[in-house]
């Protein structure tokens, strides 16, 4: 739809009119961003405020919590509970230490939960429960307004059908800190409110569960809300019970208001517990709700607290709205203000703009050039030199591309529809090895070698390709007119210029690239005959020079056994010294071989956990008495390749044992994450190794001590130092060659490609 503007409204009056729109619709916008910035910014307030008061409830409810365990644990660290276990397991039911009775420690618990629960305003009960006659109340003492009562031993009830009982017998080796919070019991019936239980188990020197302390408060009178100046509204807390040892949670006991005082009557504990956390959100009726979850810090606690915070969200933004009102009014004055200012500027400004629309119209006839009056800073001056800026600005732009096709050394050429050249850059002509007019109107593509079939489907191709797709490269092998022979590579692209299809087509001299492709090829496939060359030769040498080493070794045992009678020390010492370098040269050759497969041989992709592999290396290690080995809880909760780290920890730690001096040894293995990879420290304390063998210790076939005084092939660092090299990681000795050595390397957590077999 086409707007035609009135001719009889001036440009004056519609430029106030342009005014006034784009200033009312400006207004409008940064007042209504404004509006709801600041909506926001308040919303973000009430939540930081919220958020903080619900910071201060979470720190009362969980010290509140703490407290009532610390009481339960408080009081079976008492004498009167270790009094009664000893009298109930002594024959005469006296406590062999005093002489005490059962009554007597019983008098002596209830004074201690007298005192206890006059200190605390909220607990209603203490009680000990003892396990034997279907775990029967042994002490109680209750509180009902401050009254403080001993229950006598006539009322005392038994309590094994108590879902927190149940709880303590199906799991009696672990604590339950609390038990879900239910609605008090009284000889099995509802009696008084709900109940937040704090459990201790008494069990006796041997770990047997003989019953529990059980402390009983009211959760609205232990819980109660605390004030704060900060508040914005009224807080509230509820508790949903969970399932414990699997005994399931009644109906009406699966959630609670912990404090009802405030509570809106609108806001079930369903929509309570489905609301998002620790976000203001709208209820109902102008009414906001903040919830948060309270995080106790123990999972034994079977239930869970959330604070709840209503808002009335009216009295919240209606700051925002009384300054919406107040802008709205101050944009109608400056609107008008503006428009009348911008009617007055346009008639002064747009003097110039309407003497040059006189000039277009009369010269639009004639055509002759129009006068250059206005020389200066206005917009008539200004739309004059800018045109002539754009022309030398296509001149220079133009001589520029020359510029760029004429030294890259990519050839680009332009062809028509049908494939023709319509030109060629001097990279072109020098990589075709013709000139620009030999080009000029041949086919491109049968330069290149290419029949007329083919030729049409590229073209065809590169047409109907989508503008989006990143055009086709292809590497081709030309004969030039001079008989060379070079590879290219060939982008075909379809453009349109001047309303006509095109093609733009670039080619690239690679034949360099081509011939050091094939070298490295070559080399590739030497380098693998040679890994499978060094393969065979190694299995060759070392059956080979083992049949001999198995000759010489059942020679010397027939020569023995031959030989017996006429042996002297002297001989038998030889014999020994003759299989024992028999046998130390079976061992280097085996060492050797696998010395020489690391890093191409592919080891299994087998993963455990650290408390597997600990378990295995104690199995595979010969540890004598007196020595240690421990391993960190970082080492056992790690998952890590079984291959080729049990290796490595097993020279590593062996190493460890083997050249230990003293009885009693410590080896700890420890590991951290380190970058891109875990870093893992075996330290002993042993001797330790001088810094000049740090790195000598790792070569083939070196050893600190005489394989006389140690028997050892010395391959086994080099195994190590040649498995993590291979695995792209690191490893280094910290000793200062007196008293303890660590050794520290660091394991990538991806596997390098040199770890796959060559």
């Amino acid at each position: 739809m086409t707007i035609v503007s009135p001719r009889w409204i001036s440009i004056k009056l519609k430029v106030a009119l342009v005014v006034c729109l784009v200033s009312g619709a400006s207004f409008s916008v940064f007042f209504a961003i404004n509006y709801q910035n600041t909506i926001q910014r308040i919303h973000a307030h009430a939540e930081e405020l919220i958020l903080r008061n619900h910071e201060t409830h979470t720190r009362y409810i969980v010290d509140t919590l703490t407290k009532m365990r610390q009481d339960s644990e408080m009081i079976v660290g008492f004498p009167p509970i270790s009094g009664i276990i000893r009298t109930r397991e002594a024959i005469d039911n006296r406590d062999p230490l005093d002489g005490s009775t059962l009554a007597d420690w019983r008098a002596r618990l209830e004074t201690l939960f007298i005192s206890i629960i006059g200190n605390r305003s909220g607990y209603s009960q203490i009680r000990l429960i003892l396990a034997e006659n279907n775990w029967s109340e042994f002490a109680r003492v209750d509180q009902d307004n401050g009254d403080v009562q001993v229950v006598p031993q006539d009322d005392l009830q038994s309590k094994g059908e108590e879902p927190y009982i149940k709880a303590l017998q199906a799991d009696p080796t672990s604590d339950i800190l609390f038990s879900n919070v239910t609605r008090n019991r009284e000889h099995q019936r509802v009696s008084g409110p709900p109940m937040l239980r704090s459990m201790k188990r008494v069990v006796d020197e041997h770990g047997n569960l003989l019953g529990a302390i059980v402390v009983n408060a009211d959760i609205a009178s232990l819980l109660t809300v605390p004030s704060s100046s900060e508040d914005l509204g009224r807080t509230f807390y509820s508790v949903e019970n969970s399932e414990i040892a699997g005994i399931p949670v009644a109906d009406g006991d699966r959630n609670f208001y912990a404090n009802i005082e405030g509570k809106p009557d609108t806001i079930s504990l369903e929509q309570l517990a489905s609301f998002p956390e620790r976000r203001l959100v709208h209820f109902e009726d102008q009414i906001g709700v903040y919830i948060s979850r309270v995080d106790t810090g123990n999972e034994k606690v079977p239930f869970t607290f959330r604070i709840a915070t209503t808002v009335d969200l009216h009295d919240l933004y209606s700051a925002a709205r009384d300054e919406l009102w107040r802008n709205v009014g101050n944009a109608l004055w400056l609107t008008i203000l503006a428009s009348g200012l911008g009617y007055l500027f346009s008639a002064k400004l747009l003097r110039p703009l309407q003497v040059l629309l006189s000039e277009i119209n009369e010269s639009s006839q004639t055509l002759h050039p129009l006068s250059n009056r206005y020389r200066g800073n206005d917009e008539i001056s200004d739309i004059a030199q800018n045109f002539t800026r754009l022309t030398n600005d296509l001149i220079r732009e133009t001589q520029r591309l020359d510029m760029v096709l004429s030294n890259i050394s990519e050839g680009i050429l332009t062809l028509s529809e049908d494939g023709r050249i319509e030109d060629a850059n001097p990279a072109a002509s020098r990589i075709l090895g013709n000139s620009e007019p030999e080009l000029r109107g041949a086919r491109l593509l049968e330069l290149l070698g290419f029949d007329a079939e083919a030729t049409q489907g590229l073209l065809e191709d590169a047409a109907h390709a989508h503008a989006a797709e990143e055009a086709g490269m292809r590497e081709l092998t030309m004969t030039r007119s001079d008989g060379s022979r070079i590879v290219l590579n060939l982008t075909l692209q379809h453009a349109t210029y001047a309303g006509e299809g095109r093609f733009v087509a670039m080619i690239r001299d690679v034949t360099r690239r081509a011939a050091a492709t094939e070298r490295s090829e070559a080399l590739i496939a030497a380098l693998q005959r040679s890994n499978a060359e060094l393969d065979q030769f190694a299995y060759v040498a070392s059956h080979d020079l083992k049949a001999p080493l198995r000759v010489i070794s059942n020679a010397v045992v027939w020569l023995e056994e031959d030989l017996e009678p006429y042996l002297t020390d002297d001989t038998r010492e030889s014999m020994n010294l003759l299989k024992s370098r028999t046998s130390r040269m079976e061992r280097l050759l085996n060492d050797l071989l696998q010395h020489s497969r690391i890093g191409r041989v592919a080891e299994p992709e087998t993963r455990i956990p650290g408390k597997t592999m600990a378990e295995e290396l104690l199995q595979l290690l010969e540890v004598p008495e007196g020595m240690s080995i421990s391993f960190s809880d970082g080492f056992l909760d790690l998952h890590m390749r079984k291959f080729p780290l049990e290796t490595i920890f097993v020279n590593l730690i062996g190493n460890g044992i083997k050249h230990h001096d003293r009885d009693v040894g410590q080896i700890t293995v420890n590991v951290e994450q380190y970058g891109a990879g875990w870093r893992f420290r075996v330290e002993d304390d042993g001797p330790g190794i001088e810094p000049a063998y740090h790195q000598r210790i790792f070569k083939v076939f070196q050893t600190l001590k005489s394989r006389d005084q140690l028997e050892s092939s010395g391959m086994g660092l080099a195994f190590v130092k040649k498995y993590i090299d291979v695995a792209g990681g690191d490893i280094k000795i910290l000793s200062d060659g007196e008293r303890g050595t660590i050794f520290e390397f660091f394991w990538p957590f991806e596997k390098p490609q040199q770890d796959q077999a060559a």
